[in-house]
């Protein structure tokens, strides 16, 4: 059943459905209404709030339930809660580079980082989930400033001056007094605490702060930005958040450029404190660890020619020189490449050496690199040493007698080498700090001597289109909240038919209000305004 335009019984003014107080007069028209749903008249002016109005159809009851206060902040406890878990074990943006992600969590975390790793924790921010979480959020937030601030707006706005002697006697602060007014000097004091005036006849209406009722709904826009920017980070070419690895000397595409850029790791240099320069991390120094001051990445940035043509090998153009340090990143375009961290846990190069059953160095060291390896080493005249065998990361050896490799990251490198002089063949297998004769009574050993250690530069390539809505939504958060908390919106209403009758409201703050109220009476002669909430008190403390 539709709701029926409701008629004022005192004034003849036609209503709304749903409205509580006249919009006119101000006299309560629907007190069943207001009773069952708002406890406070003056919040919306008593304008109808159409969630509080209508129930029947599907697109209402969608609508009340975006509406809802207590679904808004279901939603946020529901986002918090997600996010608070997301940094119990981290994000697989911090977990080492090349690592199977599931893995990593179920080694390193057991059963919870497998939970956390399969219910897509791994990757909160980024996940659907927790975007849906996020437009959601957004949908009550404009759904509950549209079905408020509409009415809110609307009554304001059409304000009346004249209202009606119930609606004086239901405001907290309420004075009628039959003493005689000068009502031009009472009104100019007011209007010189800059309280905007206006008259309807004997009626006065003075406000000010109205800018304070808006505060709620200015932070409701600073907020939906927010999350606008944030989920902005979905769409493609708003935001870039990626890792480069370069070994020194290599050359690689950046990330997301569609080939047009690349970028060489000329050198990479690492900077430690040194023990015997003040008293900086002494304690730390003292104990043997280097403590690194800086590290950087000189690189070449190319651009790529040939882009525009279909399978074509890239025309690598040099356009600049620069160092990267932390905090002090290469930009280019809407792209900035900042120095993240470094690695020198691969092995680029390992030494060796052959001896005899006595313990005799035989000829020269020899060394194997490990990008590309040689099958063969000359050692002596007489003696050869032959590469059988290799496994970068090594796990295990196969039945076949194949050695398997965990990853083709040299980070655990074993190797089957054959010692020949000619006559005689001899199998070891060698591990790091770990030698295996293979084949029986071998007159040769090799051991180890030393290694040389890749060290690669870890970049992160960045691009933010988001920041300006996200710092716009920030700020107008801030105005908002400023203005909801250091502004008053107060109103004072005055009526002059041979008594002076006046009813004053704010949305908060109504002891500073009734202390300027009572400056201008007491000034013109007047008792002080009663305070509904005092008699109540004064009643309890009787009872």
């Amino acid at each position: 059943m539709e709701l029926k335009e409701i008629k004022c019984e005192s004034c003849g003014h036609i209503n709304p459905p749903g409205t509580q107080l006249c919009q006119s007069c101000g006299k309560m028209i629907d007190s069943d209404y207001d009773q069952n749903k708002i406890k406070d008249l003056m919040r919306y002016d008593g304008s109808a709030v159409r969630s509080k109005t209508r129930s029947k159809s599907i697109f209402d009851r969608i609508w009340i339930f975006f509406t809802s206060v207590k679904v808004g902040v279901s939603i946020i406890l529901a986002i918090t809660v997600a996010a608070a878990i997301g940094t119990i074990f981290p994000q697989e943006y911090y977990i080492p580079i090349g690592v199977d992600p599931g893995e990593h969590y179920q080694e390193n975390y057991g059963t919870l980082g497998y939970l956390y790793y399969s219910m897509g924790f791994h990757n909160l921010y980024s996940s659907w989930w927790f975007l849906v979480l996020n437009g959601l959020l957004a949908l009550s937030i404009i759904a509950a400033s549209i079905d408020r601030g509409i009415p809110l707006f609307k009554s304001l706005s059409r304000q009346h001056v004249k209202k009606h002697g119930s609606f004086f006697r239901r405001q907290r602060l309420f004075l009628n007094t039959e003493r005689p007014a000068d009502t031009s000097s009472l009104i100019d004091a007011f209007s010189r605490k800059r309280y905007k005036v206006r008259q309807d006849g004997d009626s006065y209406l003075l406000e000010k702060g109205r800018l304070s009722r808006y505060g709620p709904y200015i932070n409701h826009m600073g907020l939906i930005l927010l999350l606008f920017g944030s989920m902005l980070r979905f769409f493609p070419g708003m935001y870039v958040d990626e890792i480069l690895y370069l070994k020194e000397g290599e050359t690689e595409e950046i990330p997301t450029t569609q080939g047009q850029y690349y970028v060489k790791n000329e050198r990479f240099v690492i900077d430690t404190y040194d023990k015997e320069d003040g008293e900086v991390f002494q304690q730390a120094l003292s104990e043997g660890s280097d403590l690194v001051s800086n590290f950087q990445t000189d690189i070449v940035f190319y651009k790529n020619n040939s882009t525009d043509i279909a399978g074509s090998s890239p025309d690598l153009e040099e356009i600049d020189e620069y160092s990267i340090r932390v905090n002090h990143p290469f930009s280019f375009g809407s792209y900035e490449l900042y120095q993240s961290s470094y690695d020198n846990s691969q092995l680029k190069a390992m030494t060796f050496r052959v001896e005899d059953s006595s313990g005799n160095t035989i000829g020269d060291n020899f060394t194997v690199n490990l990008d590309d390896p040689e099958s063969q080493f000359a050692v002596s005249e007489d003696i050869t040493v032959n590469m059988r065998a290799y496994s970068p990361d090594f796990l295990e050896v196969a039945d076949n007698g194949t050695l398997v490799s965990a990853t083709p990251v040299p980070t655990n490198p074993a190797f089957v080498f054959e010692v020949t002089n000619g006559q005689e063949n001899e199998l070891s297998l060698l591990q790091i700090m770990n030698s295996t004769d293979i084949t029986e009574n071998n007159e040769y050993n090799i051991r180890f001597v030393g290694a040389e250690e890749h060290v690669a530069t870890v970049l992160t390539v960045k691009k933010d289109h988001t920041i300006p809505f996200i710092a716009t939504g920030f700020i107008i958060f801030l105005i908002g909240l400023s203005v909801g908390s250091y502004i008053n919106h107060r109103r004072i209403w005055i009526r002059m038919d041979g008594n002076l009758l006046l009813a004053a409201h704010t949305n908060k703050n109504y002891f500073g209000m009734k202390r300027e109220i009572n400056e201008v009476l007491e000034s013109n002669g007047f008792e002080a305004v009663n305070d509904k909430l005092d008699e109540e008190d004064n009643d309890k403390n009787k009872e």
